[in-house]
Parts: structure tokens; C-alpha cells; sequence
């Protein structure tokens, strides 16, 4: 009998010291898990910043987050992305994209645009549009030794086309807002140094420069893949060997005449609302202010 009352004792204190220790099991495991929660979740965020590095790393942005509604102008005008990736920029503190787009089935036409990304945003900097061949991909090369990088455009063909900066583009060109192509054709410039790009470069200083005459016109023609889209047109003059006129054609048809100001400035006009659309547009210039038969244009947007 004795035996059993110390036994009887015995329980309760038994029970006492596995409810503390038991309660005590159970606090450090929900603390374990609590731990281990918050170092997988730590995990995790080290993961996907690691993963966001090496996707930028690896060129892998958006184009839909980065150009928002840009897809669907492009779709809307015929055409479809390819590709959108990171490339190269040519200036400190800033980032490059390049996107490829062809025609609907890739089978006859595209174009490459270089972006610029500024913190969280994003312009275009150059476009070159091909009429006759499908871009698939788009290399940074160093061609000449300029310390520049140039640009390797590969067709779906098997085509190459080599880009020199500083010859035919550069990636320092100021921002644009507009969609032309940066590649038309023009009349024959005076030197090298005047070449059409020069009309795209943001540099108010240099200038396409070209020659009119009884039976020559001095023109520029642009490739607007996407359509004319407001009809606003910049032509920046320069001090000398300004144009008096400039006449203007949508798709071949002649569509108004421009009286130009004899003045170095940005002179503005709303073209008519047929160029609305248009694929090409041509700017046939008349001779210069009284300067000969020189003309000359620092830069051209087109809206």
C-alpha cells in the first residue's frame, strides 16, 4: 500500500516535468521552423536576386514591360517581334537593348532597333529597317580598332551585314521619340562627313549636305515602316546652305510644298493628313538661300 501512494505521488510530478519539457520541445521546434522559414524565404530572395542578375547578365529583359505597347504597333503594322535583348551601350550609366523584328512569317522583311535605358527608362536611339532580307540575329563587334563597337546583323538566310559605327551610325545619338528608319537613301552627299546618317546623329553641328541642279534634285528618302503616325515634321537648318522648299511625297505621291525660313533653327510642320500611314516618305529640297546649289539638313524626325 505504501508503495502504491508514493506511486500515486510519483504520476502528477512525472506529468508535470513532461508538460514543461514536452512544451519546451515544442517551442523550440515551431522555433526551428519559424527559423528555418525565414532563412528559405531569405534563400529565396537571394535566389531570385541572383537569378534576376544573371537574367540581365545574360540579356533577358521584357519588351512588353520595358516598351509598353510597342508589340502591338508593330503587329498592328504587319510585323512581330523576334527577339528583345540586352546590348551593349556606348555610354557610361547607361544600358542597351536591341530589338529584331521581321514580317508576319519572317519571310521577306525586318529591322533592328537599339534602345538606350536610363535608369527605368527607355528610348530609341537607331533604327535600320531591311526591305529585302529577314534579320534573325544581332552581334557587338569590334571591326576596326576604334574602341566603338560596331554592329553584325545575321539574316535567316544566311546573309551578313557589317555596321560600322561612325560610318553608317552611332550609338550616341540622342533619344528619339519618333519610328523612322535611320538607313534610307538620299542624293549623293558632298563628302563622306555629310552622308545621310548625319541627319540622325543628334549633332545640330554636322549635316546631310547635298547638290541641286537643272536635272539632279537634292532629296531624302525615309523608310517609315510602322506609318506616319501624327504627320509632324522637324527639319533642323543650319547657318549656311539652307533650303528654300521643301516638297514633300507620301508613297510616291506628291503631297504638299514647304516655304523653309532662311534661319539656323528646328522649323516645325503638320503635314497634311494623307501622309497619315504612309510607308515612305521622299523630301526633295530646292537650292540653298542664295548660297549656290548646296543644300544641307542637320536632322530630320518624322512623327
Amino acid at each position: 500500500m505504501k508503495h502504491l501512494k508514493m506511486a500515486l505521488l510519483l504520476i502528477p510530478v512525472a506529468t508535470l516535468l513532461c508538460v514543461g519539457s514536452c512544451g519546451k520541445k515544442e517551442e523550440k521546434a515551431k522555433t526551428d521552423e519559424t527559423v528555418a522559414g525565414s532563412e528559405k524565404k531569405g534563400a529565396d530572395t537571394e535566389t531570385s536576386s541572383l537569378k534576376d542578375i544573371a537574367m540581365e547578365a545574360r540579356g533577358i529583359v521584357s519588351v512588353d514591360e520595358e516598351l509598353a505597347g510597342v508589340r502591338e504597333m508593330m503587329e498592328t503594322a504587319g510585323f512581330m517581334i523576334k527577339s528583345y535583348e540586352g546590348f551593349p551601350a556606348q555610354e557610361v550609366g547607361r544600358k542597351g537593348r536591341m530589338l529584331v523584328y521581321t514580317d508576319k512569317g519572317a519571310k521577306r522583311s525586318g529591322g533592328v532597333v537599339f534602345f538606350k535605358k536610363t535608369g527605368p527608362t527607355v528610348a530609341q536611339c537607331w533604327h535600320w529597317h531591311f526591305k529585302d532580307m529577314v534579320p534573325d540575329a544581332v552581334t557587338n563587334v569590334e571591326m576596326n580598332g576604334d574602341g566603338l563597337w560596331d554592329v553584325q546583323v545575321a539574316s535567316n538566310d544566311g546573309q551578313v551585314i557589317n555596321l560600322i559605327q561612325d560610318d553608317s551610325f552611332t550609338l550616341t545619338a540622342a533619344d528619339r521619340s519618333d519610328w523612322i528608319a535611320m538607313n534610307g537613301t538620299s542624293s549623293e552627299p558632298v563628302s563622306e562627313d555629310a552622308a545621310m546618317w548625319k541627319c540622325f546623329d543628334g549633332d545640330t553641328t554636322s549635316a546631310w549636305q547635298s547638290s541641286t541642279g537643272p536635272d539632279d534634285d537634292a532629296f531624302l528618302e525615309l523608310d517609315v515602316p510602322f506609318g506616319v503616325k501624327d504627320g509632324m515634321l522637324v527639319l533642323q537648318t543650319l547657318a549656311s546652305n539652307q533650303p528654300s522648299r521643301c516638297t514633300v511625297y507620301a508613297d510616291g505621291k506628291q503631297l504638299q510644298v514647304i516655304d523653309l525660313e532662311p534661319k539656323a533653327a528646328r522649323q516645325i510642320t503638320h503635314l497634311d493628313g494623307a501622309a497619315k500611314g504612309a510607308k515612305t516618305i521622299r523630301l526633295v529640297f530646292n537650292s540653298g538661300q542664295g548660297q549656290g546649289n548646296l543644300v544641307s539638313v542637320a536632322e530630320v524626325t518624322l512623327k
